[in-house]
């Protein structure tokens, strides 16, 4: 009888045990799933560590950049695309060592190759070709690098027609064939330009809805700015309405949300906050405003610009503030010589330049 009671106990011993062991089990569970939902979402109601670069910022001379621009960098060439162009070609291209002019592309008219609206390039490095969106073509133009460089009456000889509804607007290659970015909708339905995150089939034209969308940003708060990385395995959106950045694996899944200071105050309805954002050496790099989007001089009212770029981690956490102290419309990243060039709104010689903060 002895025995047989030595068994039931152990036995008893033995089923308590496993069902302490399976209770810590689910609180080890329960505990990493708040981790990571804490981690989905990003609360920064201060980012205090500001770097002032404003003394630092050197002029780039040019009589070949006259209005705003848009900035990239293919190989060694600095590559600016006119906001609202005023000559003959949208595209002027650079020396990146000497900032020296090197020729024009990028023909405007209504012709074979030519360009009506220019709206945006995604460089292809690898390939040394770039691709200039055209949204009143609704086409997509294939640009080649070597073939700009040696003949100055180059026309792009191919061309990737857009679907009407949903323009692509910002994006970037995941692969020969796919691009992910956010695009247009012009039959929304709503009185103001709304967008959504989508991916795009170059060969076949076909574009559909992709990925994560925050919740709470709805009509035209739904604009944004993207950018992408292969390499890092996620793509940004940077949104100038709301006080938000998400981020995302390639595959479209919620890695963080980023929510500032004005993220859910009624107050600040009127404020812009991000611009553009670049990946670049394991951090994110988002220019800032946070405040009003409009600046009154006198009787002209025009909108602002940030004069900050806020650094992230790829996690989303917040690593510094650049104060340029001026007016960013549009920034670049050179990774050959680890520095920022800028089309800056308010200053005498709209190009410059500026070292990256070290960490």
């Amino acid at each position: 009888m002895g025995n047989v009671n030595d068994g039931k106990l152990n036995h008893y011993y033995q089923m308590r045990y496993l069902q302490i062991l399976f209770t810590i089990m689910l609180l080890i569970i329960a505990g990493c799933g708040k981790r990571n939902e804490k981690r989905l979402e990003i609360v920064q109601s201060e980012r205090g560590c500001i770097v002032d670069v404003s003394d630092k910022i050197m002029s780039i001379k040019t009589d070949y950049v006259i209005g705003k621009v848009f900035l990239y960098i293919i190989d060694d060439i600095l590559l600016t695309e006119e906001f609202y162009p005023k000559g003959e070609k949208v595209d002027h291209l650079f020396d990146l060592n000497t900032f020296r002019y090197i020729t024009s592309t990028g023909v405007l008219g209504r012709g074979p190759g030519e360009i009506t609206m220019p709206s945006g390039i995604l460089v292809d490095r690898e390939k040394r070709v770039f691709w200039q969106l055209d949204v009143g073509k609704k086409v997509l133009h294939k640009f080649s690098l070597d073939s700009v460089l040696s003949d100055e009456m180059y026309l792009p000889g191919a061309s990737v027609k857009l679907v009407d509804t949903l323009l692509l607007v910002w994006y970037g290659f995941l692969n020969d064939s796919i691009a992910l970015g956010k695009a247009i909708e012009p039959f929304s339905g709503s009185p103001f330009v709304t967008m959504a995150m989508t991916k795009f089939n170059i060969n076949t034209g076909e574009i559909t809805r992709f990925g994560y969308e925050n919740p709470g940003v709805k009509g035209r708060y739904t604009n944004s700015y993207f950018d992408m990385s292969v390499k890092d395995e996620i793509y940004v959106n940077s949104y100038p309405f709301k006080d938000l950045m998400t981020i995302c694996d390639l595959d479209g899944n919620l890695k963080c949300n980023v929510y500032g200071p004005g993220w859910d105050d009624p107050e600040k309805d009127d404020n812009s906050y991000f611009f553009d954002a670049v990946i670049h050496n394991n951090r994110i790099f988002a220019s800032y405003l946070g405040s009003s989007r409009i600046i009154v001089q006198g009787n002209i009212q025009r909108g602002a610009y940030p004069r900050s770029i806020i650094v992230f981690g790829l996690d989303g956490s917040y690593k510094k503030t650049i104060d340029t102290g001026a007016e960013i419309c549009s920034f670049c990243i050179d990774e050959k010589h680890n520095r920022i060039i800028a089309y800056f709104n308010d200053r005498e010689e709209p190009l410059g330049y500026f070292d990256i903060p070290v960490e």
